[in-house]
């Protein structure tokens, strides 16, 4: 074995890369190399320095678009394992895809529809089956609820300054409110999401990373569909002024 080629294999064998055979001729040869073996001694002590050094924080949001690329490239991983899991992927973003190009229509299919049938029901008064219109809706949207601990050590949805999820668009957002828009899978979990005003709060992340909510329906169907998690911003106190 000659020394170019143990140089080249040196870090593999500080890994444990190296196969067994391999590695015991490589051992060998360093016991009787001076040159190989300081070559050796350099690379820990290389490695030992580097270990010890200080290490930058990572940014929150950094960190957050990393564990999101993160559960990305597992599930497209995951997608590619067979081809019965290939096609269901196929499906769900063909589904988000039609559900995008389809929800401008949604709303008002869906009042003609309703506007039909309380017409039909009026001019036919002695129908006698019930109408459960509203629980058969063309489509509803994700929901959920931020549950957080409140002062007083019990867990409430009323804390002012938590997050809260709105479903839709809704006029009495803050102008200076922290808003995240998220984007929900047919399983309840936040597949993408976007800053759309504010700042990335730690509470927002946790939303972002860990919840679960009710997903939206098509036709009764879970599907994909939007929210917005809105945190009004915390009050700063005003300095109190010192009496002279």
């Amino acid at each position: 074995m000659s020394c170019d080629h143990v140089h080249d294999l040196i870090s593999s064998f500080l890994d444990g890369a190296v196969p067994a055979e391999e590695r015991e001729m490589m051992s060998a040869h360093i016991r009787s190399c001076r040159e190989c073996g300081v070559r050796l001694e350099f690379e820990q002590d290389l490695r030992s320095a580097l270990r010890t050094m200080d290490h930058a924080p990572v940014p929150a949001a950094l960190s957050a678009n990393l564990r999101v690329l993160a559960s990305h490239e597992r599930a497209r991983q995951q997608s590619r394992v067979s081809f019965p899991a290939r096609v269901k992927a196929w499906r769900s973003y063909a589904r988000l895809a039609f559900d995008n190009m389809m929800r401008p229509f949604a709303v008002p299919v869906a009042g003609g529809l309703l506007s039909a049938l309380i017409a039909f029901g009026t001019l036919v008064p002695t129908l006698t089956f019930q109408h459960a219109f509203a629980d058969q809706s063309l489509f509803t949207d994700p929901d959920g609820e931020v549950v957080a601990l409140g002062s007083n050590g019990y867990l409430a949805q009323s804390v002012s300054d938590i997050p809260r999820i709105v479903r839709g668009d809704d006029a009495d957002i803050p102008a200076d409110a922290n808003v995240v828009d998220l984007v929900i899978d047919e399983n309840g979990r936040v597949s993408d999401w976007s800053l759309a005003r504010g700042q990335l709060t730690p509470d927002l992340q946790s939303i972002i990373m860990f919840s679960q909510f009710k997903p939206a329906t098509y036709l009764g169907q879970p599907t994909w569909g939007r929210v917005k998690a809105v945190q009004a911003p915390i009050p700063v106190p005003a300095p109190r002024r010192l009496r002279s």
